[in-house]
């Protein structure tokens, strides 16, 4: 079959989705992937058939940039006339679905997260809402991360002939290998691993942090990310007063996550599944997170393999963080391989593979 492939980052597809990629192409598909080029653009051109250059804008809605990229995938499937689509996050999904639709083309559209677009009931989300009608119903598949996307969708009247729920992207087990868990005689060291956006939690951990800083001393908060929307000079203050010790954009997370006693991730961003919460689990440290947001608290067992708070409660991450702190070694140590095994059980990335061959398995059927 051709296979053709809608996203709106390059890394954001490499990054979780290369070895669906090199299964398809090791199962005898022609993989072309459309992504706007940037960080990882080669990498994903090392792997498939083909890969179109395509203008992207990842946030924002400018109704002239997004009408172009409908007739530009319009064009695209003209010209390459594939046999399926799978498209990730919410444009490709709304616009590649659209044109999918118009030509008839099966198409598997993984939800990555809903945005902001419905956070309130204004004209964004009824343009939202309108657009998901559109494209609902027609498709082969529709994969959800997790249940609150699919539920918020249903609360706005957008209903879907086949939804299947998978466990976020998964996570590569081997690369994100276990590590022994790191002596806490010298520091305790907690990292912060995201995009630097209010809506991360970045707010709630400083002032948790700040706190903390005056009472322990051998207390380390490590953030890594790269700063959006002019946060820069918030997070080198904080940096500077010596609340947090920012690292910058790192390539490789998993040297800092090896390092790190906990994973913190107070996030409230309406995303699929939390990548870095997957990943630091995976490396056999605990998480703390929210356990009231849909694509992070999934990812922990509160008491078990991290702590759960409140979102945008400051107080209460602060009480996480010193109950983790006073933990004792042995059952910091216990969390993290428990987080392990959950990743081990839930989470692993052959799951959602296995989940795409079987639907595209149909496709070829019929």
């Amino acid at each position: 079959m051709k296979i053709l492939i809608l996203a709106h980052h390059a890394e954001g597809l490499y990054l979780p989705r290369r070895e669906l990629m090199m299964q398809l192409k090791a199962a005898g598909h022609t993989v072309i992937a459309s992504i706007p080029r940037g960080k990882c653009y080669e990498k994903v051109a090392a792997i498939v058939d083909e890969v179109i250059e395509t203008p992207v804008q990842r946030r924002g809605m400018n109704p002239i940039k997004d009408l172009r990229l409908i007739f530009f995938y319009r064009r695209l499937l003209k010209q390459y006339k594939p046999d399926c689509i799978l498209s990730f996050a919410i444009k490709p999904n709304l616009y590649g679905g659209m044109m999918g639709r118009w030509y008839h083309i099966p198409y598997l559209m993984n939800v990555t997260g809903l945005g902001t677009a419905f956070a309130k009931d204004n004209l964004l989300c009824k343009v939202a809402t309108f657009l998901y009608k559109l494209v609902a119903g027609h498709e082969q598949t529709i994969f959800f991360q997790n249940e609150g996307n699919r539920l918020t969708l249903e609360r706005h009247g957008v209903f879907w002939k086949n939804p299947v729920l998978i466990p976020g992207s998964g996570v590569n087990l081997n690369l994100h290998k276990f590590e022994e868990y790191p002596s806490d005689e010298d520091s305790i060291k907690f990292v912060f691993v995201s995009r630097i956006l209010k809506e991360k939690g970045i707010y709630e951990l400083a002032e948790a942090a700040r706190e903390i800083r005056k009472e322990y001393q051998n207390v380390e908060f490590h953030v890594l990310g790269k700063c959006e929307d002019g946060y820069e000079k918030v997070v080198k203050k904080w940096h500077k007063e010596g609340i947090v010790i920012y690292h910058g954009h790192q390539n490789d997370v998993h040297e800092y996550l090896k390092k790190a006693h906990a994973l913190i991730h107070p996030s409230y961003y309406p995303e699929g599944m939390s990548n870095v919460c997957l990943e630091a689990s995976a490396t056999g440290r605990p998480v703390i997170t929210t356990c009231d947001i849909y694509g992070c608290k999934e990812t922990i067992e509160d008491g078990v393999t991290g702590l759960g708070v409140k979102a945008r409660n400051v107080q209460d991450l602060y009480s996480a963080i010193v109950k983790f702190i006073n933990l004792p070694y042995e059952e910091k140590k216990k969390m993290g391989i428990a987080a392990r095994k959950k990743m081990e059980n839930e989470f692993d990335r052959r799951i959602v593979i296995r989940a795409y061959q079987r639907e595209i398995q149909q496709i070829e059927g019929k």
